[in-house]
């Protein structure tokens, strides 16, 4: 689900208006989720909206028509240099809440926008990994650090590339994730 499907002013500028309306909306399609028993991830979007879905996704765990409720997710875009750090706090949201919370790692699907309206901007630096292996060991890094959370967090791989997969699901067997027994993770 994209927040920016949910709002016209989805932009950090916005964020006192924003956050309210947008987690109410949220929220009732959550609630609709749990009625039909059905996983709900929520889009990370571009990086300049990442602080604006966290202030969204916060409040929307928060809500107690959620507790106890593990059908609520995130996608994190390893793209991202801040991607590992986005894993750290939604683990330690899961664990302030007593729940458990998806995490659906992709390498990112706005980079072209995000290299380009840097430009556009002139900023010093780029939002995201300018070059493709620097995006690829992140994504492995953010994998691996998912496969140490699963007591809070649900992995959920997102990749196109066989390395990819492959380096996922050999990290799972080191830590004994991959055996048919135990479901600690998905593809």
């Amino acid at each position: 689900m994209k927040l920016s499907a949910l709002h016209p002013r989805y932009e950090y500028g916005q964020r006192e208006d924003v956050v309210p309306v947008l987690a109410g909306r949220v929220l009732q399609l959550a609630c609709a989720a749990t009625d039909g028993a059905l996983g709900f991830n929520i889009d990370a979007e571009e990086q300049d909206r990442l602080d604006l879905s966290l202030d969204v996704i916060e409040a929307v765990l928060r809500d107690e028509r959620l507790a106890g409720w593990d059908g609520v997710g995130v996608v994190v875009q390893a793209y991202g240099p801040r991607a590992p750090f986005v894993l750290d706090w939604l683990y330690a949201l899961a664990e302030e809440l007593d729940r458990k919370i998806m995490a659906r790692l992709v390498k990112g699907a706005y980079w072209d926008t995000e290299i380009k309206r840097a430009q556009v901007l002139g900023l010093d630096g780029f939002p995201v990994f300018t070059h493709k292996p620097n995006t690829d060991v992140s994504y492995i890094a953010c994998a691996r650090k998912l496969l140490q959370m699963t007591d809070r967090i649900y992995p959920q791989f997102a990749a196109h590339n066989a390395h990819t997969a492959a380096a996922a699901a050999a990290a799972a067997a080191v830590l004994h994730l991959a055996d048919k027994r135990h479901k600690g993770f998905e593809f």
